[in-house]
């Protein structure tokens, strides 16, 4: 899990420096794509004003604020899911496991049974 979310970041990272640096219509529309995908409008950067990207890139009607950084949304958003495959992998192997437990028995007890065959042969006394 932490590799889908590394990649994933790294992703919108590309995405979005890419963007910043050159003003490409591919890469802009996926940046926006991104951000109507997850919610979020931008990220917080280190090396200055971020506000040009995100005026051409966010959702109409969306204001960029602290609260919408897409890095952590991205990061909760993959958590989430990732706890919900987890869960229902945890459900899959368990039934797995039972079925194969049952069959188990099936097969040892027509294999070892002696009686599965006596048809006729049934003694009155």
């Amino acid at each position: 899990s932490l590799q889908v979310e590394d990649s994933m970041m790294d992703v919108y990272d590309f995405v979005y420096e890419e963007v910043r640096r050159n003003t490409s219509s591919f890469r802009r529309h996926e940046l926006t794509a991104i951000h109507e995908a997850f919610l979020c409008c931008g990220k917080h950067s280190p090396f200055g004003d971020t506000t040009n990207v995100e005026n051409k890139t966010c959702p109409l009607g969306r204001v960029y604020h602290e609260g919408q950084d897409c890095l952590q949304e991205i990061q909760d958003f993959l958590r989430k899911h990732m706890d919900f495959v987890f869960s229902l992998l945890g459900i899959a192997i368990g039934f797995t496991v039972y079925g194969m437990i049952l069959s188990s028995f099936l097969w040892f007890s027509i294999h070892f049974s002696s009686n599965l065959y006596r048809k006729g042969k049934y003694i009155l006394r």
